[in-house]
């Protein structure tokens, strides 16, 4: 007994330094984005701000289209997240419940497109664009990466958890493919959706590389873009940096926060450790 509690405390404490070496970072930027330009190097790590300035973000917001960015930055995750969601779960259904010749191979490839780093198809993909006309275009940033390996793959997962009875009785009461998907599935699955959707928000949401290619237009550059915008080659104007990266973080944190039980609900059942 004395044994499993002393297990349970250090399970805890390496959980609390791993979690205290996680939010130094955030606490770290959300510090320097409140203190003055003089305050910023005084210490080497600066937690608490010795005087507090919003300096930094009157910047932020008056001396850059920092709304525009948002704005671009949630079309953008927004349009992205949706049309993987969605082909998401048609293939997702399609490799759990159906067998269809090369299914297996196909699925395999989809796995393989996850253990592709994305700087590796970068230029492939500019090519591609670039034959279409679509650079400094949303298209450009949007349509090559509608589909997603990592939520065709968790949500099969999801999908193979259901029974196949409940499939069989909707189809004995007269439903269709799509209306065994939605009265059966989807309504099983929302949990799982959930999760997919914010984990493929924050990653589009944080994405900076293939917009920094395709983007040229300032007014139309994502959050993570334009962050950057604050500095030169010469000098990093850290106060407005970091403001301008706290509120690119708030909204993905407030979702987050409350959307957590689902992606905790879905990965339980999903079994995906």
């Amino acid at each position: 007994m004395n044994q499993h509690r002393l297990t349970g405390w250090w399970i805890h404490a390496i959980l609390m330094i791993t979690a205290i070496l996680i939010l130094i970072p955030f606490l770290w930027m959300v510090s320097i984005s409140l203190s003055d330009y003089g305050a910023v190097f005084q210490r080497f790590l600066l937690i608490f701000p010795t005087s507090v300035s919003l300096e930094g973000y009157r910047q932020v917001l008056e001396n850059s289209p920092f709304m525009r960015w948002f704005f671009n930055s949630v079309f953008v995750a927004g349009c992205l997240t949706a049309g993987q969601l969605t082909l998401g779960v048609l293939a997702a259904y399609a490799f759990a419940r159906y067998r269809f010749k090369g299914s297996e191979p196909l699925f395999f490839f989809v796995l393989c497109t996850m253990m592709i780093p994305p700087q590796a198809i970068l230029f492939p993909l500019f090519m591609v664009i670039n034959a279409f006309g679509w650079v400094n275009t949303y298209q450009g940033v949007i349509v090559p990466h509608l589909a997603s390996g990592y939520a065709i793959f968790v949500l099969r997962q999801f999908f193979l958890q259901i029974p196949r009875e409940l499939d069989e009785a909707a189809r004995i009461d007269g439903c269709h493919g799509f209306q065994v998907l939605y009265h059966v599935y989807l309504r099983s699955a929302v949990p799982a959706i959930i999760s997919v959707g914010l984990i493929q928000l924050v990653r589009n949401w944080n994405d900076y590389y293939w917009t920094l290619v395709v983007l040229r237009d300032s007014q139309k550059m994502t959050l993570p873009v334009g962050i950057v915008a604050f500095r030169d080659e010469t000098l990093v104007q850290w106060v407005p940096t970091m403001a301008a990266a706290t509120l690119s973080v708030l909204p993905v944190l407030v979702i987050y926060v409350l959307g957590q039980r689902y992606f905790v609900q879905s990965h339980v059942h999903s079994g995906i450790k």
